[in-house]
């Protein structure tokens, strides 16, 4: 497959300067395309390697590599026996990509850490803020359930990962964003993988508490307190990402 893009000389300004694109580049680049033209959407299955190869006219081994490549960024998902198929949009790569260089720089006092709970709490900020200024109510008896559920946990000196994930996302359920929740699953994994769970508490009481706060204010159609209160929820994460409860050694 012939194949490439132009750009200026840098030294002319003038002349095009041809850059050749590899034979896999070509690949994955024409594959996308057919899945564009042909309006496929996640789940969709691909047809055959043999007719894939006619109809894009590239080689097998250059498909290959294709479709590898886009299995790797979950473009494309490879089922045994089944076929290969559109994949369902995932950030997996994208959460195991920043765990690679949390742990990179763990030693530097979580200083990536700390960047990644100010982008996280700036998205869940915004999203609050959405869901009070525009009068969206979430369902206050589910969200009292585990508010019970947290206390509960906080007695045992600990909550739960799974407890505050199941807060937040009942939360912003009213939004109707799935996106918005598929980048706070990267967040979660992030922390649930980097950080450790201690047993303290104090602390677990605090967190129960803040959540309590939270909610107070969803109540209350109050913006500023639910800000407020949310922010610091996140305090709670800074206080453990500067005492290094990492699970790294």
């Amino acid at each position: 497959m012939k194949g490439g893009m132009t750009l200026p000389d840098k030294r002319t300004g003038e002349a095009p300067i041809k850059i050749k694109e590899s034979r896999t580049d070509g690949a994955v680049r024409a594959l996308r395309e057919w899945i564009f033209a042909h309006g496929l959407k996640s789940g969709d299955l691909l047809p055959s390697e043999s007719q894939l190869c006619a109809e894009l006219k590239v080689g097998r081994n250059s498909l290959r590599e294709a479709v590898r490549t886009l299995r790797a960024t979950g473009v494309l998902e490879v089922k045994q026996g089944a076929g290969t198929y559109v994949g369902v949009l995932s950030l997996k790569s994208m959460s195991d990509e920043l765990i690679f260089h949390s742990r990179l720089t763990i030693d530097d006092h979580g200083t990536y850490l700390r960047y990644l709970s100010e982008v996280r709490e700036s998205l869940e900020q915004g999203l609050l803020t959405n869901l009070v200024t525009e009068g969206l109510k979430p369902d206050l008896e589910a969200l009292e359930r585990i508010l019970a559920k947290m206390d509960e946990e906080a007695k045992s000196g600990f909550v739960t990962s799974a407890t505050d994930r199941e807060f937040h996302e009942e939360l912003l359920a009213p939004l109707k964003n799935p996106l918005s929740i598929l980048l706070l699953e990267v967040f979660w994994r992030i922390f649930d993988e980097l950080l450790d769970t201690k047993y303290d508490p104090a602390a677990a009481s605090k967190t129960a508490d803040r959540h309590h706060a939270i909610l107070l204010a969803i109540k209350a159609s109050d913006p500023r307190g639910a800000r407020i209160a949310l922010h610091s929820h996140f305090d709670g994460l800074r206080n453990r990402i500067g005492g290094r409860d990492f699970k790294i050694d």
